[in-house]
């Protein structure tokens, strides 16, 4: 589904600063933009309510996806100008050749008990090692999230090639542990919160824990072709995408807010559940350890370097 946003939204009060000098006007005004319900999106939906696209002269179409390893095709053929998703797929995308990536922003990063792994009620699972063996469900194969699970279940000893990885989306987790379709699953905030209480599902183990810890998740990332053709379009998105970065850093009752529009959990979900980190720039040391993790355990066959990936941040 397509939600058309941004082109009517107006700063607060209606008004921009008469002081700052206007931002040159973007290549592409209307851009495609594919995205998860998950908290890590917030900052985006904030930079849309408070009207940061709309003042920059872009008007942005979400388009919800399963995960990014599913949408690179689409980011490769134009079909989506910017993709927000997990780096291992946009790293998996640039070692291979399927899209020549770069990085537009960070997303977000994971805190404690943010990327985890749940089982069933009744389940028996309570360590990584017991994962051995089992069916755990992503929301893409190839990912962050099973790389971050052998990584865990391999740093406590266990035999992580035994692991089956079975995908789904977010939404249909709970009901394929309830139903023991799967063994476990990882998921992100806010579906860990709202799995827990819909049916009782446990928590195994933090998937961003030991090596994995403060682990960088997902950014927003578009091809070289795109960056090349519409640079002032990439800055827009970037200044944009800043002020909803400040508002999610500062304000949790708005992100609250926010994710319960976009994600559908109620008011007492989104009160207890646990805030990822949001950063403010794209830190090339910090994501650096992504491809770093992924070489370690033979996802790329070769030491990718990301900053040549990153495309500088547009001052506001």
């Amino acid at each position: 589904m397509a939600l058309l946003l941004g082109s009517a939204c107006t700063a607060p009060g209606g008004t921009q600063n008469p002081s700052s000098s206007p931002s040159p006007a973007p290549e592409k005004k209307r851009i495609r933009l594919g995205v998860l319900p998950v908290l890590g999106a917030a900052p985006l939906h904030l930079a849309i309510k408070e009207g940061a696209f709309a003042r920059e002269g872009l008007e942005v179409d979400l388009v919800t996806i399963q995960g990014a390893g599913a949408a690179i095709p689409d980011l490769a053929t134009g079909n989506l100008d910017i993709v927000f998703g997990n780096y291992v797929s946009f790293f998996t995308a640039e070692v291979k050749q399927t899209a020549k990536v770069k990085l537009v922003a960070d997303g977000y990063f994971a805190k404690p008990n943010t990327w985890m792994v749940l089982s069933g009620p009744n389940s028996r699972l309570s360590k990584p090692t017991d994962l051995v063996g089992k069916k755990v469900a992503v929301t893409t194969t190839n990912s962050l999230a099973d790389l971050t699970i052998k990584s865990t279940v391999s740093a406590n000893g266990g035999d992580e090639k035994s692991i089956t990885f079975v995908e789904m989306p977010y939404t249909e987790m709970g009901e394929a542990l309830n139903a023991r379709r799967v063994d476990a699953a990882l998921l992100s905030e806010p579906f860990i919160t709202e799995t827990m209480k819909k049916i009782g599902a446990l928590p195994v183990f933090d998937a961003a824990s030991g090596p994995t810890a403060d682990i960088a998740i997902s950014g927003y990332a578009t091809t070289e072709e795109f960056a090349t053709s519409s640079p002032k379009t990439v800055a827009a998105f970037q200044r944009a995408l800043s002020t909803g970065v400040d508002i999610a850093n500062r304000d949790r009752s708005k992100v609250e807010a926010a994710l319960i529009g976009y994600s559908g959990i109620d008011q007492q979900t989104a009160s207890i559940l646990t805030l990822v980190g949001f950063p403010g720039m794209l830190e090339p040391e910090r994501i650096q350890r992504v491809p770093d993790l992924m070489h370690s355990y033979g996802t790329l066959e070769r030491r990718l370097d990301v900053k040549p990936m990153i495309i500088p941040h547009a001052k506001r």
